[in-house]
Parts: structure tokens; sequence; C-alpha cells
């Protein structure tokens, strides 16, 4: 029993110690990107090769052409099968506009923490009117009814000097 958990011990250290090294991850998630990739180009050259087919076309290319066709179908279900090993992950379709229209992705990248920081520095705008928006407002009601925010700051243990 020792032996055993010291092996999955090992084991366990050998993949941590490996993706740690290899900076990125498991052989086993390298494999189905590899494998899709691989299958991507293989569609796209049967893809090629049925257009070279089909711009020449004579008679007795026929049977060539529907091998063809065969081969692209084949591709096709290989790719839909393929995809239940990437439900886990989530490609934005503003992603995918931005592919279409052929710009880079890293600009998408670099639009989106644009956004993120303004939108960031909105919020934190915000949330200093409000902090001057409360301080104002205890300050006037500490005014009007000093008891009363006396006792607000006692409860929420704020000190009687703030303001």
């Amino acid at each position: 029993m020792q032996n055993q958990e010291s092996k999955s011990v090992n084991n366990l250290r050998e993949y941590i110690t490996s993706i740690m090294t290899n900076g990125g991850p498991a052989p086993a998630e390298m494999d189905r990107y590899q494998t899709l990739e691989r299958t991507l180009e293989q569609f796209q050259e049967n893809a090629r090769q049925m257009g070279i087919v089909a711009s020449d076309f004579l008679p007795r290319n026929q049977e060539n052409f529907n091998h063809k066709i065969h081969t692209l179908i084949t591709g096709l279900q290989e790719l839909d099968r393929a995809r239940n090993n990437f439900d886990d992950i989530r490609i934005p379709l503003e992603l995918l506009e931005f592919l279409d229209q052929g710009k880079n992705p890293q600009l998408y990248n670099k639009e989106c923490l644009e956004r993120v920081l303004n939108k960031n520095r909105q919020v934190n705008g915000k949330i200093e009117l409000y902090k001057r928006f409360r301080s104002l407002l205890l300050k006037e009601l500490g005014e009007e009814m000093p008891e009363e925010v006396a006792q607000y700051r006692y409860h929420r243990g704020e000190n009687e000097k703030q303001s």
C-alpha cells in the first residue's frame, strides 16, 4: 500500500515538474491541440485538392472527385467528433469577427484590456464620488443631528473626528 502511494506521489511530482519546466500544459493537453491542428490541415489540403479536381473536371475524373468528396465528409465527421474534446474552451464571438476582418488577434486583446481599464477608471471614479458624498453627507448631518451621527459612527466603529 505504501509503495503504491509513493509511486503516486512520485508520479504527481514528475507531472508537476514537467508542467513547471515545460512552462505549458501537460502532454495530454497538447496532444488534443496537435490532433486538431493535424485534422484541420488534412481537411484544408483535401479541400484544396478537391478544388483542383473540380476546376479541371473531366468525366473520367468522376471517381476521383467522388473520392475527394467522401474524404471531405470524413474530415468533417472527424472534426465533429473532436469538438467534444474542446467543450471547456470558450471563444468570444467578437474575436471571431475580428479574425474574419483580417485583424490580428493581439489587437483584440489590446482593445479588451483598454475597455477594461476604461471601465475600471469609471468605477473607481464613481467610488471616489460616493466616498466624497458620504463624507459631505455625514458632515452636514452632523451639524443638523449630531447625536444620531455620533450613534451611527459608534455602531460603524468609526472615529468621532472623521468627517
